[in-house]
């Protein structure tokens, strides 16, 4: 007689703590892009860069090797992040409505990111939230004393840095703004939401506001009355300083942005210097965001996101650089969340002189060199995207060999020649870790057909080879199973002959009709790795 024996209903104090110490579950490191990224900053004194998720993570990275991480105790999406410049602090908010300050706290050993203050803004936070104060852009004055917030109202507040507490400044409202308006702009028409927040970048004591209406306000902070109004009439999307404070670009709704003449002594601003339009007179796209760096060519380098032709290319992510006659659209894959450049900030120096632009999208980061003719990117020597392409297999290697070690090095260096040293524009902190005692690789297997290394002793992932299967792998001639041309029989095609052998340093150009049938040999990369031994290849 067979006898079965039924687990009793109900929990087992027991049974849970034996499955607790068996199934345990604890994230040591993270490794490769940030899922979902949301929001991007950059602190141009520190010279570091934290990036924002939809789960509300915040990620820190400096030089490589130097990286932080915190999480939000609520699950919420990060939608503007700040630096304090050269305070290692962070203020972001979230799509709930609240305001957070994180700070950079220092230990003997080591050093982390901790969130120390929080603060609800006044209102119906939720996520569905759309009342009058609701937040919709930050400012963090240079002096990293003030915190101004502009609301969907149209109000604009003042937060006490580092406190996060309400400043004895008196909030200011539309209405107030409205006084100054001429008549005739009025028309019984409401300013909007305050899109744009920017310091005067040489009076501290000055903001310019830019309402959804189209109306630029410089307000000043200390007499607490409109210094200049310039009277905008598309819908605006993004306002930027020119650095010497004489000229201000704001970007629109239908894919144009105009030029403004700071003037003092004129206090309202009918006209733009020049209103320009891209990409043609057909109806264009927004322009979301828009930058403008002095460079001492003498003409300046605009930098803007959006702004395509609807009809034509209305579903591209590009972000256009334009340069006296050279127009360079930069044609990504995933969507565009942010961007900034690395330039000079010293307010004694003439011109900006930008080094690199940084574009964070859906799916990777982007680093553009634009003192390289051509504009080319930089390699990254973090944030590696492992899935560009569909991971379909893994495989973790550790303790490899050093002789392995520096040929996968070597063929990496013949592949993609490193990064000069001090060429990755984000390069603040020091990396105090020690050097890892054994190398350990990430083997990844992708759908389009290639394997990739990865060095994954450090804290950072970096991509050491890309080894294309289908251009790779050869025999050493026929063996009995019919030779198709190319150097392959067909069971070095099919299967993986044993004589066969994978060479890192001398590729072989595919031929026509290989690339089909690339890949088949390997089926799992705990498979390519076997076989990768049995041909002697290490």
């Amino acid at each position: 007689m067979m006898k079965f024996r039924f687990r009793r209903q109900g929990n087992d104090p027991q049974r849970e703590k034996i499955k607790q110490d068996l199934f345990a579950f604890s994230k040591m490191v993270e490794h490769g892009f940030p899922s979902q990224p949301s929001a991007l900053a950059y602190d141009h004194m520190l010279q570091l860069m934290a990036i924002g998720t939809k789960s509300g993570a915040v990620k820190v990275y400096g030089k490589p090797g130097v990286e932080f991480i915190g999480a939000h105790k609520e699950t919420a999406a990060i939608t503007q992040m700040h630096f304090l410049p050269g305070q290692g602090r962070l203020v972001s908010l979230l799509d709930d409505n609240t305001l957070h300050l994180w700070e950079v706290r220092q230990t003997e050993t080591r050093s982390h990111l901790e969130e120390s203050r929080g603060f609800v803004f006044p209102g119906r936070p939720g996520l569905n939230a759309t009342s009058s104060a609701r937040v919709t852009v930050l400012l963090v004055k240079g002096s990293c004393d003030l915190l101004c917030l502009g609301t969907e109202g149209g109000g604009v507040h003042f937060l006490e840095l580092p406190q996060l507490q309400p400043s004895g400044a008196g909030s200011l409202f539309p209405e107030e703004i409205m006084q100054s308006v001429p008549e005739d702009y009025r028309c019984g028409k409401s300013l909007g939401p305050v899109e744009s927040l920017q310091e005067h970048p040489l009076c501290t004591g000055k903001i310019l506001i830019g309402y959804s209406r189209g109306l630029l306000v410089l307000w000043d902070l200390h007499t607490r009355c409109v210094d200049s109004l310039f009277l905008g009439n598309q819908q605006l999307e993004s306002v930027c300083w020119e650095s010497g404070g004489e000229v201000l670009v704001s970007s629109h709704s239908d894919g144009t942005y105009a030029v403004w003449a700071v003037d003092d002594t004129s206090p309202c601003t009918q006209q733009p210097v020049s209103s320009v339009t891209p990409y043609g007179s057909f109806p264009c796209k927004a322009i979301s965001k828009i930058l403008w760096r002095r460079t001492e060519s003498g003409a300046p380098l605009v930098l803007f996101s959006g702004g395509m032709p609807r009809a034509s290319y209305g579903d591209r992510h590009c972000v256009t650089l334009l340069q006296e006659n050279t127009q360079v659209a930069l044609d990504f894959t995933s969507r565009v969340i942010d961007f900034f450049t690395v330039h000079n900030t010293d307010s004694n120096k003439s011109f900006d002189d930008p080094t690199a632009l940084v574009v964070l999208l859906e799916e990777e980061l982007v680093v553009i060199d634009l003192q390289t003719t051509g504009w080319p990117t930089i390699p990254c020597p973090y944030l590696a995207p492992l899935h560009s392409s569909a991971i379909t297999c893994s495989y973790h290697v550790s303790n490899v060999p050093s002789k392995l070690w520096e040929r996968i090095i070597r063929a990496g260096l013949l592949q993609c020649p490193t990064l000069p040293e001090g060429k990755w524009p984000i390069s603040g902190g020091n990396n105090l870790a020690a050097d890892p005692q054994q190398q350990e690789l990430l083997l990844t297997g992708h759908e389009d057909g290639t394997v990739r290394f990865w060095d994954a002793s450090q804290v950072s992932l970096k991509l050491l080879y890309t080894l294309r299967t289908a251009s790779v792998f050869h025999t050493d001639g026929d063996h009995g199973d019919g030779d198709h041309g190319d150097g392959l029989s067909q069971t070095g095609r099919s299967r993986g002959h044993p004589s066969g052998r994978w060479d890192l340093l001398t590729p072989i150009v595919m031929t026509p009709g290989w690339e089909y049938r690339k890949c088949v040999c390997v089926n799992t990369a705990a498979d390519w790795w076997w076989l990768g031994q049995q041909a002697r290849f290490w």
